[in-house]
């Protein structure tokens, strides 16, 4: 006789991992962690400098869960046997707001299979999305960002409806959605440009923060900025080195290269006119 198992509610059990070190680091950055809600297979990813942010990023996410979520209780999480997870705060804090934690035996990765098989998916996608631009591999933790907002967007063979679809009862929205390492040109604050010089500089795309706002490197140093999405123009051909505008001036987006050949007309008509 077979008996059917009934499959938990949503945020009744999430199952949490840490994948790291990881060499060379992205910038402070060593490690990431993972959460994933055994029912809808929703999932939240964050970058650790070190184990011992696991904690306080597990602890700010359990409240965020708890204010959009108030119908749905977290009852029980599954971890890893890591220290950062088997302190005597942390299970303090889980047991004041009715959490059990639940350890899998050691070496025994399959009772912890759904972050297990979320970190080896983030690794298989992050990996292509470096190795296609010509980005360095430090750059890791903007691929796995990145790569866990797709994953998120997408049905899973749990499902034929995305996490996010799931989790919040509307299909996700795709419109901002670029190719990761893009050419991305942004506007110059008003500050910085002038009357005749240079509107916008080039960026290297790495993700988004909402749907409106995005992240992008700026070449020469690789620091990280946002900006509007509605304000940037992709080029999504090109995807720059980091270090310099090498060979990138050929292929800017045809609006630009429009300001440049009248630019450059309006310059040979003064030649000519000083010439006569």
């Amino acid at each position: 006789m077979k008996v059917d198992k009934e499959s938990p509610r949503f945020l009744e059990i999430i199952q949490g991992d840490i994948c790291g070190p990881i060499h060379p680091p992205s910038g402070p950055f060593r490690y990431f962690m993972v959460l994933i809600d055994a029912s809808s297979k929703w999932s939240h990813v964050c970058l650790l400098s070190s184990r011992n942010m696991a904690f306080a990023k597990f602890l700010a996410q359990i409240i965020k869960l708890r204010a959009h979520f108030s119908d749905y209780i977290v009852k029980r999480v599954r971890l890893d046997n890591a220290g950062e997870f088997t302190s005597q705060a942390f299970n303090d804090y889980c047991m004041s707001v009715g959490i059990v934690v639940e350890y899998p035996v050691a070496h025994v990765h399959t009772q912890n299979g759904l972050a297990e098989s979320l970190i080896k998916r983030l690794q298989l996608i992050a990996t292509p999305l470096i190795m296609r631009t010509k980005l360095l591999v430090s750059m890791w933790g903007h691929a796995i960002l990145h790569a866990a907002s797709l994953i998120r967007m997408r049905p899973s063979s749990y499902h034929k409806y995305s996490s996010i679809q799931l989790a919040f009862g509307q299909e996700p929205n795709i419109s901002h959605l670029r190719i990761f390492g893009c050419a991305v040109y942004v506007p110059i604050a008003p500050p910085q440009r002038t009357k005749m010089g240079p509107q916008r500089r080039l960026g290297i795309y790495v993700g988004y923060e909402t749907i409106s706002i995005i992240r992008y490197l700026e070449p020469l140093k690789g620091d990280v900025f946002t900006a509007r999405l509605a304000d940037c123009q992709f080029v999504e051909s090109v995807f720059p080195p980091l270090g310099g505008e090498k060979k990138i001036k050929k292929k800017m987006p045809h609006s630009m290269s429009l300001h440049c050949h009248i630019l450059t007309f309006a310059q040979s008509n003064v030649k000519q006119k000083f010439k006569r």
